[in-house]
């Protein structure tokens, strides 16, 4: 056995300043520790985590058979692969496996998945693993090894980098990930501590803030009570808005800002889309800002997919087919997305582009209805051209002689 050193001190328990806050160590600039955990109490983080999650996990992950000579692929679900992609589990689907698993990414900056084995070397289940129970080793020749503590795998077993699906976020070693809220926690404890004033001042009744000033000598018993009544009255939601009415000489003088003098709804406004840029998800999709219109809301959903979607996509796509693909399938199969999903729920966008689809001859009218779920019709296997949408089968071929005429010599003259 090689000897093995720590990939980074993130595995080996030295930790950095700046991602001690994985483990709960940071508190950031307004007081507050910004953990993974604690970051959930703001409703950006939230909600962009939520939305990235459950996109993703909502759009079928497809293994497809690379047909000769590389002309086009067939989606194959008879393949053990794909049986495994849709049940990785004894307790978890598909949906439940990968919205776990695009959870830790967004939260922890990486994502462990352990995968179980036969002893004919077939994966037969895949374990995700929670990124406290992983450390990361690597040997002198460069071959990474994952230390974890499973009850479905083993406790404190050792891993090789074949039997570990690895998804990593934003890195510094090409090793380790590091999620947004390890590299930016001030802003994430700016939004929670914004989140929190402004439910402290609805409780203390948001306007209300002050003293009450007499010429009057008050004993200790007596100021007690006045400010307890005064509570009672005026202090709290349901009280907010009541006219004040002060007795015997005593004034009211305000002394805390109110929230537009603190520019409580900005900062509030402002942290919520620097969160927002953090995890590449446009404001509107987790309902902040108004600059989305009909005009740009395909441009501004599509802007979502690339960047907040298609990246982590992309790298489970390639870490499934480099550990669950055996070598001589590699150059045959492939693992896919399909972001056709995104569009279950708008018919019309459906529609409009399979009769686009179908009318350039890219699919035949049975191929988008199979794709619908829908039975099939006669000759609905014919392609057809896009200048007359007549059957692709009776337009001439592109080196068909009869296509080649000879030049008019009357012309030429």
């Amino acid at each position: 056995m090689p000897v093995l050193t720590k990939a980074d001190s993130f595995a080996s328990g030295s930790y950095p300043s700046w991602l001690s806050a994985g483990l709960g160590a940071l508190p950031s600039a307004t007081g507050l520790p910004v953990t993974p955990f604690t970051a959930m109490q703001s409703s950006a983080v939230f909600s962009c985590v939520n939305r990235i999650s459950e996109d993703l996990a909502k759009i079928p992950l497809q293994v497809q058979e690379i047909q000769p000579n590389g002309r086009g692929a067939i989606v194959s679900t008879a393949h053990p692969l794909a049986q495994l992609l849709t049940t990785p589990n004894r307790w978890q689907t598909a949906y439940q496996f990968w919205f776990y698993v695009t959870v830790c990414l967004c939260l922890r900056g990486n994502s462990y998945v352990a995968v179980v084995r036969g002893h004919n070397g077939l994966p037969r289940a895949l374990i995700p693993i929670m990124p406290d129970r992983v450390s990361v080793l690597m040997s002198p020749r460069g071959w990474i090894f994952y230390h974890i503590s499973h009850p479905l795998v083993g406790e404190g077993i050792r891993l090789h980098q074949d039997d570990m699906i690895h998804l990593r976020g934003f890195t510094l070693d090409g090793y380790m990930g590091i999620s947004p809220i390890m590299a930016c926690p001030e802003a994430i404890g700016l939004a929670i501590a914004a989140q929190r004033h402004g439910a402290t001042l609805f409780r203390n009744g948001a306007q209300i803030q002050g003293v009450l000033k007499t010429a009057k000598s008050l004993s200790k018993e007596a100021a007690g009570r006045i400010a307890s009544s005064w509570r009672d009255a005026y202090g709290g939601v349901d009280n907010t808005g009541k006219t004040a009415v002060l007795e015997e000489g005593m004034e009211y003088e305000r002394i805390g800002m109110t929230a537009d003098e603190a520019q409580f709804l900005e900062v509030r406004e402002k942290e919520d889309i620097d969160i927002c840029g953090m995890f590449g998800v446009p404001p509107h999709k987790i309902g902040r800002g108004d600059k989305v219109t009909i005009s740009n809301f395909e441009n501004a959903s599509q802007e979502y997919i690339d960047n907040a979607l298609i990246p982590k996509a992309r790298q489970a796509e390639e870490q499934i087919h480099s550990r669950l693909v055996f070598s001589e399938e590699k150059a045959r199969l492939r693992v896919r997305f399909n972001f056709d999903e995104l569009l279950r729920g708008d018919m019309q966008s459906r529609v409009t582009a399979g009769v686009a689809a179908v009318n350039s001859g890219l699919i035949s009218a049975n191929e988008w209805r199979a794709r619908e779920g829908m039975n099939p019709y006669p000759r609905g296997d014919e392609y057809r051209v896009p200048l007359n949408t007549g059957a692709a089968s009776t337009a001439p071929a592109v080196d068909d002689p009869a296509r080649i005429t000879a030049p008019d010599p009357a012309a030429q003259t």
